[in-house]
């Protein structure tokens, strides 16, 4: 008999993954996230949360809590995820019966049974060493299910990798029962070491007791290398396990006729007439057995004649409170010190919601970069799931307001294009809008005012709310028509694939006419986005030290020069004579490159910026050559450091 319960469990799982594939195909907004209920990155995270304060990129307090839920569900009723929720695991288990159809499906022989086992503990010590020690997660260069579903297409997954992985996963299966489930899943590792609760146990208190009162600087490697001992013990040698989970397979050998069915019914192929309590660690409590036995109470979950509905109601409730937990608790993605923190008596703490911007490790991390240079500024708490931050400051140095005005970033965008000959034409406006604060903010509200025909382009103002400048054709719309398109409940939004229909809720408070008007070539000054980056130990020479070879650079207005002008920046810096690299617009857009005479020339500075290829040092330390982004003939003139005077701080 069909455990059509499990079945349909499986299928749902399954169409729940389906659907996150498809949905762009109808919804071309909609953010594809196959990592958003992950158990297994909620326990790698919850590893580098333990080591190094941080969430991995992506994970949040949800995958943590479904990860550790998991762990929970293994002592209590055995490996429920891998029988009932798992897509790998149910799609090789299908393959299996496929080839068992076929008859081209062994079992391995115990003699190379045990030891290949070893495997997976290999892969889970790796995986989680290399989270932990990066915040990164790790298993995705090489997932089979996250290569799956993303179609190979992801920029984390390493190809190679991946493509083994899949093809040694599928045609394991096809030939040997379960192989990626018994041999290579990470996860299923990590659930085999808590069924042995006393190995785990000893080892996560040998470790507590080391870190708090011996090694105090204990790194939690070593607790990742006493579990995978303890897993290593628990299958390879003994391949049972030990006082959990609590719900187990019986069988009542006085009733039962040793028919063979549950045998042949078992996914795993465990020998159940052997034993009266099933301890095996491959058994996953699907009830597959339960369900085939033809003699009443033969075959129980528990001694009690427990129902056989115990899994998938487990199951679902697990996943309900972690869930639930998740959406009550959330964990920190990173939390940051530094200065003088200590020190300080009265620590205040500014809370903000709603940052958008603040959506991952990664963007968290370069927020706490970007407050670390403020005075003041001593702390950050980031929570990327709710994109929420919690900042500490010194109340004598700094005060809320300029606090919140420390993580501001004002821009400039172009949002139409704009006639050259214009001239005098173009009205100005400024208008303080409440739900205006960060990029993401920034980029919703460019979209709205694209849909008015004659909006140039806007800068934005710190100020409680926002202001925003606005520049546009009064013979073309009006004040009050660039209110309403702040004021629109929705916006068209160009995506990949198409559009997408965003709800935004921008308030005005103020809008007024600024008097004047101004040309096309002042327009293009003020919506002009200076760069500015020194390097080299540029701030260790006295001006009078420095020349500065300075040229006319239009390409450097283009919208989206900014990573264009990082890449050559990164290119000049390779020459240690060169110290500093900006653009300004005067009577119109200039380079600055600032070098030391004494260490290189004119010429060589020339032969730098009209390099065909340029070499590009990322901020993980790695280089790369590229073709140079600008075909670049630079005609200009070489100044002192002193006559050009530029400041360092530019808009």
């Amino acid at each position: 008999m069909k455990n059509k319960i499990r079945i349909i469990f499986q299928l749902i799982f399954l169409a729940l993954v389906v659907y996150v594939g498809v949905r762009p195909l109808f919804d071309p907004g909609y953010a594809q996230d196959f990592e958003a209920y992950c158990p297994f990155g909620g326990i790698s995270s919850f590893f580098s949360k333990l080591q190094l304060g941080t969430m991995s990129c992506q994970m949040s307090t949800t995958q943590v809590a479904l990860g550790l839920g998991l762990l929970v569900g293994v002592m209590l009723f055995g490996k429920l995820f891998c029988s009932y929720v798992c897509p790998l695991g149910t799609i090789m288990e299908w393959i299996g019966r496929l080839g068992d159809k076929l008859k081209i499906r062994f079992d391995i022989p115990k003699v190379i049974d045990r030891p290949l086992r070893l495997l997976k503990y290999v892969l889970l010590f790796l995986t989680i060493y290399f989270t932990m020690t990066m915040s990164e997660l790790f298993c995705k260069q090489y997932d089979p299910y996250f290569a799956l579903v993303n179609l190979f297409k992801n920029p984390d997954i390493t190809l190679v990798y991946a493509i083994i992985a899949v093809v040694i996963t599928f045609l394991g299966s096809l030939f040997f029962r379960m192989f990626w489930c018994k041999y290579l899943c990470p996860l299923g590792a990590i659930s085999n070491i808590f069924l042995n609760i006393y190995g785990a146990l000893g080892v996560i208190v040998l470790f507590a007791i080391l870190k708090m009162w011996i090694i105090k600087d204990l790194s939690y490697v070593y607790l990742l290398g006493g579990l995978v001992v303890v897993g290593i013990i628990t299958e390879v040698i003994f391949k049972r396990g030990f006082f959990m989970p609590f719900a187990k397979i019986h069988r009542d050998n006085t009733t039962c006729n040793n028919c063979g069915l549950c045998e042949a019914e078992c996914p795993q192929g465990i020998d159940l007439t052997k034993f009266d309590v099933i301890n095996d660690v491959d058994c996953n409590l699907c009830g597959d057995c339960v369900k085939s036995c033809k003699v009443k109470h033969s075959i129980t979950i528990g001694k009690t004649k427990v129902t056989n509905y115990l899994p998938p109601i487990a199951t679902v409730v697990l996943i309900g409170l972690s869930l639930w937990y998740a959406s009550t608790f959330e964990f920190t993605t990173i939390s940051e010190r530094w200065g003088n923190f200590e020190k300080i008596k009265n620590v205040q703490v500014f809370r903000m919601e709603g940052l958008k911007s603040v959506k991952c490790y990664g963007s968290a991390m370069s927020l706490k970069m970007q407050l670390a240079t403020i005075p003041g500024i001593v702390g950050l708490d980031a929570y990327a799931s709710s994109h929420t931050v919690e900042i500490y400051y010194d109340p004598s140095l700094m005060n809320a307001e300029k606090v919140k005005e420390s993580i501001f970033t004002p821009i400039k965008q172009e949002v139409n294009k704009v006639d050259d000959d214009m001239k005098d034409s173009i009205s100005v406006c400024e208008v303080s809008v409440i739900g205006l604060f960060d990029n993401i903010d920034f980029s919703n509200f460019a979209w709205a005012l694209k849909k008015g025909e004659g909006v140039y382009g806007f800068e934005t103002h710190f100020g409680e709310p926002v202001r925003a400048i606005i520049y546009f054709n009064e013979e073309l719309t009006s004040l009050i028509q660039v209110e309403r398109l702040i004021k629109a409940k929705t916006i068209k939004v160009r995506v990949p694939k198409g559009f997408d229909i965003r709800e935004i809720n921008f308030k005005v408070e103020e809008a007024k006419l600024i008097p004047g008007k101004i040309d096309v070539k002042e327009y293009r000054k003020r919506l002009f986005k200076s760069y500015n980056k020194m390097f080299n130990k540029y701030k260790t020479y006295k001006p009078e030290q420095l020349k500065v070879f300075v040229f006319k650079m239009p390409e450097a207005g283009a919208a989206n020069a900014k990573r264009s002008l990082s890449f050559l920046m990164s290119h000049l810096s390779n020459n240690e004579g060169i110290v500093r690299f900006a653009t300004a617009y005067t009577d119109a857009i200039y380079a600055y490159v600032y070098f030391n005479p004494e260490k290189t020339t004119p010429e060589k500075v020339k032969e730098e910026l009209m390099s065909k290829k340029i070499t590009v040092t990322y901020t993980n330390g790695n280089k790369e050559t590229v073709e140079n982004p600008f075909e670049l003939d630079p005609v200009g003139e070489v100044k002192t450091a002193v006559e050009v005077n530029l400041p360092d701080i530019m808009n």
